[in-house]
This record gives C-alpha cells, sequence and structure tokens, in this order.
C-alpha cells in the first residue's frame, strides 16, 4: 500500500484524473439534487470536496480544477456564467448534453465518454 501512496503523491497524471473524477462526481451530486434547470459552481467549491480526500495543496488543486473547467466550457459542456474579482461562475443546464451524460452514466463512464470525445 505504501507504493501507492508514493506513486500517488508523485504522480501529476494520477492527481489529474482524481481531481476530474471528483469534479465529475460533485457535478453530479449536484445534477441528483437540483430543482431548477441551471446549476451554478465554483472551483473553489469543488476543491472543498476534494479537501475531503487529500489536505493538501487545496489552491494548487483549484488551479487544475479550473483547467477542466475551462476546458469543459471550451469544449460546450458548460458555461462561464459570470466573471468577478472572485474568479469565474460556471454553470450547467439540464438541457446540456453534460447532465445527460451525469444523469445516465457513473462517474467512470462520464470521463470515458469525455476523454473519448476529446481525442475525436
Amino acid at each position: 500500500m505504501e507504493g501507492f501512496r508514493t506513486i500517488y503523491k508523485y504522480s501529476d497524471k494520477l492527481d489529474s484524473y482524481v481531481i476530474k473524477r471528483i469534479t465529475i462526481q460533485f457535478l453530479q451530486d449536484q445534477a441528483k439534487n437540483a430543482k431548477g434547470n441551471l446549476i451554478t459552481f465554483r472551483p473553489s467549491k469543488i476543491a472543498q470536496d476534494l479537501s475531503i480526500y487529500s489536505r493538501k495543496d487545496i489552491r494548487a488543486k483549484t488551479v487544475m480544477i479550473r483547467g477542466f473547467l475551462d476546458e469543459l466550457v471550451h469544449r460546450g459542456y458548460i458555461a462561464v456564467i459570470k466573471r468577478s474579482a472572485r474568479g469565474k461562475v460556471y454553470g450547467l443546464y439540464r438541457s446540456g448534453k453534460l447532465w445527460d451524460l451525469l444523469e445516465k452514466y457513473e462517474t467512470d463512464k462520464v470521463l470515458e465518454i469525455l476523454e473519448s470525445e476529446k481525442l475525436q
């Protein structure tokens, strides 16, 4: 088990996967409990959820979360709702393709679909 922890600490690729997975889980939870047609969130809110799993480098993780969210914006899955001194507020619409994926599939399958679409 110690070997896995060592790999986990030093593997940026694994960190990136964990961050993407927690981000997707966060969005799935939000979509499942949503009452309206729009979910808004900031990267810092997702980083708070991430802090449950890892107490280190929350600010660095927030930057990685923001990068993943910006990639989703660029690909049309989510939108930037507002920009302010505190940063961007992102939004996920019920009518969007990502919402459907979040409702239909498990977290790992959603990530697999997103990665396969990125390669095309």
